[in-house]
């Protein structure tokens, strides 16, 4: 597993070089594809598991923060735009499979219900955690595209809590406040010039204000 991640720190490669280079590639590119579908299986059954019985401002802390940050990682690291797409797909997919496994199991409640209490809806919350991969994987990207993706990462971290804020639940404080935290930790992990960091501050909070006020007008 150590040397599929390794990096080679050699000059230009030949064909057999070339080739493992590859092989280490796809390796690589499989333990995300795990990573990613066991990682979300993993977050969301501990955290239908802890509904009901942890406090309000940890399960607002934990969800949806973890499942996003989550998928962010993995398509961040992909080997591709594609890759990047399909790692957060299986990360949503493992998400809603342990949720449905820990409902059941723990709680002994029907396999769907609850499901609908992300952000928007599940579909709108699955299709959240799926675009953070491909977005976050374009993040990485020095160039105006990679600008672009870099500021709707950060909004869409950002704007996870405003359901909670709209409904003045008493989750939207601790929503809010992890929103944040996601959100400048990004804009100083994934960038490096200052101007970056001021466009993807810019566009983060014009989509998570457009986002709030589209589930206001609904």
């Amino acid at each position: 597993m150590v040397w599929a991640f390794s990096r080679s720190r050699h000059g230009p490669l030949g064909p057999e070089q070339e080739f493992i280079a590859l092989d280490r590639r796809d390796r690589r590119s499989q333990w995300y594809l795990l990573v990613a579908l066991a990682g979300g299986a993993l977050v969301g059954f501990i955290g239908a598991g802890l509904s009901g019985f942890a406090p309000i401002w940890m399960m607002a802390i934990y969800d949806p923060a973890v499942i996003m940050s989550l998928a962010v990682i993995v398509g961040a690291g992909a080997a591709g735009f594609r890759w990047a797409l399909v790692n957060s797909g299986l990360a949503a997919f493992g998400a809603l499979v342990g949720q449905i496994t820990a409902s059941s199991a723990i709680h002994h409640d029907l396999p769907f219900d609850g499901l609908g209490s992300a952000p928007g809806g599940l579909a709108v919350g699955l299709t959240i955690i799926t675009l953070l991969g491909p977005l976050g994987y374009g993040a990485t990207r020095c160039d105006r595209a990679g600008g672009v993706c870099y500021g709707l990462t950060a909004g869409l971290l950002l704007s996870v809590c405003a359901d909670e804020m709209l409904a003045l639940s008493d989750q939207w404080p601790y929503a809010l406040a992890t929103s944040l935290a996601l959100w400048v930790a990004f804009l100083v992990l994934f960038r490096r010039r200052f101007v970056d960091r001021l466009i993807g501050a810019a566009v983060g909070l014009a989509y998570s204000v457009g986002y709030g006020l589209v589930l206001q007008a609904l």
